[in-house]
């Protein structure tokens, strides 16, 4: 990491990457991310978010324990959440949600009344397994 990097807050950083601080201390425990303690807090490399957000095909992170490539996966086809809904089914909050949609990240539609239905299949994607709730 060099000292040219922009340095983020846990509570930054989750802000960027559309989940909760807590998801980032989490990550940071896991060594899913790269941080360092700065005092009792955590400070995150900006670069990291590449690393959650950005995560090519078939990387999709793997908790110890959980559940390996061979399950299938979380996804109803044809089934479709409230953003909220989503959110709950995620480590992502519904203002991430919100704006994973709006920037692509997410596939979902608005309903008739504007508000934006989540795309069940979005759960099988491998750049998300990382963040569905087990």
């Amino acid at each position: 990491m060099s000292k040219t990097d922009a340095i983020l807050t846990t509570q930054a950083f989750a802000e960027q990457a559309g989940v909760s601080a807590s998801t980032v201390s989490k990550w940071l425990r896991e060594g899913k991310i790269e941080g360092f303690k700065q005092g009792n807090k955590w400070q995150v490399p900006a670069d990291q978010l590449a690393r959650v957000t950005e995560a090519p095909a078939g990387a999709a992170y793997q908790q110890p324990g959980k559940a390996g490539p061979d399950t299938p996966p979380a996804a109803d086809s044809g089934q479709t959440y409230s953003v909220e809904a989503f959110a709950e089914r995620t480590y992502l909050t519904v203002a991430g949600v919100e704006r994973w949609l709006k920037e692509g990240r997410l596939k979902g539609t608005k309903d008739q009344s504007g508000k934006w239905r989540v795309d069940g299949t979005n759960l099988a994607r491998s750049a998300l397994q990382h963040l569905i709730r087990r």
